[in-house]
């Protein structure tokens, strides 16, 4: 599943929080890293665009070098790829064309004007990967001071990356024939990792409806009874998609999805969240879309994204 692993790259500390578990990923699964920095030059009016592209596409791959050694020196088969263009559009080709079977980057994890213009791209990636797509928040120092002048945390030989251990796997899913692909692959890397999986679907409570002049008993019974519903539903999808996953469990809870999804992977420690993403655009992205990429940036831990068929 993981033979060659993507991994784009900005230049900046923070784009580069991922590397140390793309390391450990890759060494696990003896997968190729592909190292991918997208270059355009942006040059001042009167000087020669032709000039300023080389020099772009010169620096990058002095970038990309550097990091190609160190992964190297760990005995891991690295390849690095300069395109030139728009950093999304570049990023989805590769993978289309590259034989890519796996995307992993980071995040800014930002809200307003911030997010739009920092974290629009991983969404672009996202919403519409021909693969998988491994998200890691990055906080902290990273997300204090994008493009300061530190280190890049890249594991070396003498500072290997630290193990990854994934040991609690959270797949929030839909009730769409679709979530039993979803529940599959969650199902494979927890069995890969022996790990534990929490198959998780959260139903709108109907106490949250505003203005409502509904007795509280009856919109209390109607919640029970949603979710008795779901959880027939699930369990039957359970049983279709994980019948050789004996360490899944099924939690179905009531409130607002993204918010519990990222409540849960909190309270219980949760390793890596596995989601399917919809892929669409216009009012159906509204609608559906908007559940995955709150809680790519609002999670404790890396997302492993799925974009479910349009």
């Amino acid at each position: 599943m993981l033979s060659r692993i993507l991994v784009p790259l900005d230049g900046s500390p923070l784009a580069e929080a991922v590397m140390p578990q793309v390391a450990e990923l890759a060494a696990v699964r003896k997968a190729e890293v592909v190292l991918l920095r997208v270059a355009l030059a942006h040059a001042f009016p009167g000087a020669d665009p032709v000039e300023a592209q080389v020099r772009a596409v010169e620096e990058a791959e002095s970038y990309l070098g550097k990091l190609e050694s160190d992964l190297v020196a760990q005995g891991l088969t690295v390849k690095s790829v300069v395109r030139y263009g728009h950093a999304a559009e570049e990023i989805l080709d590769h993978a289309r064309v590259g034989g890519v079977t796996l995307i992993a980057m980071s995040t800014h994890g930002r809200s307003g004007i911030r997010r739009w213009v920092l974290g629009s791209v991983a969404e672009t990636v996202v919403r519409h990967s021909p693969v998988p797509v491994l998200l890691l928040r990055a906080t902290g120092p990273f997300a204090a001071s994008v493009g300061a002048a530190e280190p890049a945390r890249v594991p070396t030989a003498q500072t290997p990356a630290p193990s990854v251990r994934i040991r609690r796997i959270l797949c929030p899913v839909d009730l769409t024939p679709e979530c039993r692909d979803i529940m599959a692959t969650a199902g494979a890397i927890a069995d890969r990792f022996g790990a534990d999986l929490t198959i998780l679907h959260v139903v709108y409570d109907p106490l949250d409806v505003t203005g409502s002049h509904i007795p509280h008993p009856p919109l209390e019974q109607l919640r029970e009874e949603m979710i008795r519903s779901a959880e027939d539903t699930l369990r039957r999808h359970i049983r279709r998609a994980l019948a050789s996953v004996p360490r899944a469990s099924m939690v179905v809870v009531a409130g607002t999805p993204f918010r519990q999804i990222v409540r849960f992977a909190q309270t219980h420690q949760v390793d890596l969240i596995v989601m399917g993403t919809a892929g669409r655009t216009g009012l159906d992205h509204v609608i559906m879309g908007s559940t995955a990429e709150r809680v790519v940036r609002t999670a404790p831990c890396p997302v492993f994204s799925i974009r479910a068929a349009a």
